[in-house]
């Protein structure tokens, strides 16, 4: 069956490139994406028997080819190497070459070839669709995985772009906490965070001179829930860590508060609200 679809064809043609230049393992991983959204592909199966390195996997594509077509030469020849029925014959050495005859032609200017072969460069580097929005064509690659990017999925590097996937991969190096982490950091955040709403509360009807006290000690009551909490774990780091104390910071506060956010008692959300808008950013930082 014939490959449909450009980005279907885009990757094969990424691959055999791929096997082209010695690529063998990345070349693998290209066939085996596309059987995997195409497994009627003939040539998908043909490329992984080819670049394989598996005996076993091997004859396991040129049986399958064998299958969808049932006259393919290459795959008949492939299996009847690997079984030993044909021994490969080694190339022929080179006869010597001939003296050639030098025949005098006119210097034509290449203008209209190099005018060619750049258009044919040009429709070939942006011949690729993104692999997470294939309606957008680009020429850009992740240099670790090879995937054809766009200029949304690209995370610039000092040594090139990486896609999504595999700048995420190389963050989890970054991240060691622990699955109970995540428990403990609640168990120290929340109470931290519903101690300060209840404090809170007491400060109803105060006027502006309290909001300001707020204003400027907010940051310090944010960074100090953080900083427990980071203790709390061992100092280690996880990548959701900093929201889950963000989000224990404003349930704090929305616990003993919510009567007023929905009756829209905006003298009673002054200053809740500053407390918020300064300690939930101090808490993120000092809890990553």
């Amino acid at each position: 069956m014939e490959i449909s679809g450009p980005r279907l064809r885009s990757l094969l043609r990424q691959a055999e490139r791929n096997a082209q230049s010695g690529k063998l393992v990345a070349a693998a991983d290209l066939y085996h994406q596309i059987i995997v959204e195409a497994p009627d592909s003939v040539d998908a199966w043909l490329g992984l028997a080819d670049v394989s390195q598996d005996s076993a996997e091997k004859e396991k594509a040129y049986q399958q080819v064998l299958v969808l077509d049932p006259t393919n030469e290459a795959a008949q020849r492939g299996l009847d190497i690997l079984h030993g029925a044909i021994v490969p014959v080694p190339e022929p050495a080179a006869a010597e070459p001939e003296p050639e005859v030098v025949i005098e032609t006119a210097v034509v200017p290449p203008t209209d070839t190099i005018t060619h072969d750049h258009e044919a460069v040009a429709e070939e580097e942006f011949d690729l669709v993104c692999y997470r929005h294939p309606d957008r064509n680009t020429s850009l690659r992740c240099y670790n995985c090879s995937k054809p990017i766009c200029i949304e999925c690209t995370n610039k590097t000092p040594v090139g772009y990486l896609c999504p996937d595999c700048f995420k991969e190389k963050e989890d190096a970054f991240f060691n906490n622990k699955s109970t982490d995540y428990i403990i950091a609640a168990l120290v955040a929340v109470p931290l965070s519903l101690l300060v709403g209840f404090v809170l509360t007491l400060l109803l009807g105060t006027g502006f001179f309290v909001w300001l006290i707020i204003f400027f000690v907010g940051a310090g009551v944010g960074s100090f829930i953080g900083r427990m909490t980071k203790r709390a774990i061992g100092n280690r780091r996880g990548r959701y860590i900093p929201y889950l104390v963000a989000v224990s910071v404003i349930f704090g506060v929305l616990f003993f508060f919510w009567p007023a956010l929905i009756t829209l008692n905006l003298g009673a959300l002054i200053a809740p609200g500053i407390y918020l808008f300064i300690a939930t950013p101090a808490a993120f930082y000092w809890s990553r």
